[in-house]
């Protein structure tokens, strides 16, 4: 969930760290909307989710994604779970991202090139 601010907001069932919260930790079902702290200086415009992860856009086209990461689904260098958002690496590290959306096992994102989409 996105506030008009931009903030981001979490809630559901937590498996594989889907729902970043510190509050909840732990427990298996997150019933209230939980702040993203790690995103807080972010400004998020969108936000997608696939099977196992999260995925959000901010308003500079940035994608940043979390959750179950096992051999690099999540597109940055670090462990296979994930809980803290981080930003993509790779093709799409310096090009500006307009459009996110999430399927089963797949993020798709629409980017922008100086010539054009």
């Amino acid at each position: 969930m996105i506030s008009d601010s931009g903030q981001a907001y979490v809630f559901g069932k937590e498996s594989f760290g889907e729902v970043e919260t510190i509050v909840n930790r732990g427990s298996k079902i997150v019933t209230t909307p939980q702040l993203v702290e790690s995103l807080k200086n972010i400004f998020v415009v969108q936000a997608a989710m696939g099977n196992y992860f999260t995925a959000v856009l901010s308003r500079e086209g940035r994608v940043y994604t979390f959750s179950w990461g096992c051999v690099g689904k999540l597109c940055h260098q670090t462990d296979q779970n994930d809980v803290e958002p981080r930003p993509l690496l790779g093709a799409l590290e310096h090009i500006p991202v307009v459009q996110i959306a999430a399927g089963f096992c797949y993020l798709l994102c629409l980017a922008c090139q100086p010539s054009g989409m």
